[in-house]
């Protein structure tokens, strides 16, 4: 399985009452941090090899983790500092210890789906990246990808867009060299990645067919506890 880099570095604005002083990934879940489950699901998916960029707490990160043994797995490290770089500066700042092909996830979130399935299918379609997206119906819900005849034709964050019909997944595989278009760059976000493959045709899509799960709201967390204490029913 590819290297997975996971992005632990947001400030967690939603969740204030519980992250007041740790980071999301150390929240407590069944008696374990979030980042054990998430790590526990990538060794499932024999994933060998993980890179953490962490920022504010992140030490609480590194002294829970280490250096990944507990999980038969090797995890190196990427510290954002004392300034936000968003997603996309954060992995830009880990650029030196990333692969040539990796996945990228959000901290926090736990995807419980077919990572070799994924994986065969960016391998075979040769794109620069693939983007994991869920179908959304709901017109009141959030989205933001626009697909039509299989092509990804659109990724927009601001929610105003009423076309777009899926929602990023948090699953994404990628060609490091496509970071060299924003070395200059120090604070960026991921979606201008995803708008750039867009722009060169090099996007490929997995739609899954189960819905994510994430920690990044009250009802989120309370959700995925169930999801997990329930043994992923």
């Amino acid at each position: 399985m590819l290297p997975v880099v996971i992005l632990c570095g947001g400030l967690s604005t939603r969740l204030q009452s519980i992250t007041e002083n740790i980071p999301k990934s150390m929240i407590n879940i069944l008696d374990k941090p979030f980042i054990d489950h998430q790590l526990t699901l990538l060794q499932k998916n024999n994933v060998k090899n993980v890179i953490l960029c962490i920022g504010k707490f992140g030490e609480q990160i590194h002294n829970y983790v280490k250096d990944g043994q507990k999980w038969n797995m090797s995890v190196q490290y990427s510290d954002d500092g004392k300034i936000l770089l968003g997603t996309g500066g954060a992995l830009l700042k880990a650029y030196s210890i990333l692969p040539n092909n990796f996945i990228v996830m959000n901290g926090d979130s736990y995807l419980d789906i077919d990572y070799n399935e994924i994986l065969q299918k960016y391998i075979s379609e040769r794109n620069l990246l693939l983007l994991t997206v869920f179908p959304i119906i709901d017109p009141k819900s959030y989205k933001n990808v626009y697909i039509k005849n299989k092509n990804i034709l659109l990724y927009d964050k601001s929610g105003n867009n009423h076309n777009l019909n899926y929602i990023d997944y948090g699953f994404t595989l990628m060609k490091r060299r496509l970071l060299t278009n924003y070395i200059k760059e120090s604070v960026f976000d991921f979606s201008l990645i995803y708008s750039k493959a867009i722009s060169q045709h090099s996007i490929s899509c997995y739609k899954s067919p189960k819905i994510f799960h994430e920690i990044g709201s009250y009802e989120g967390l309370q959700e995925t506890k169930d999801y997990i204490n329930n043994g992923g029913n």
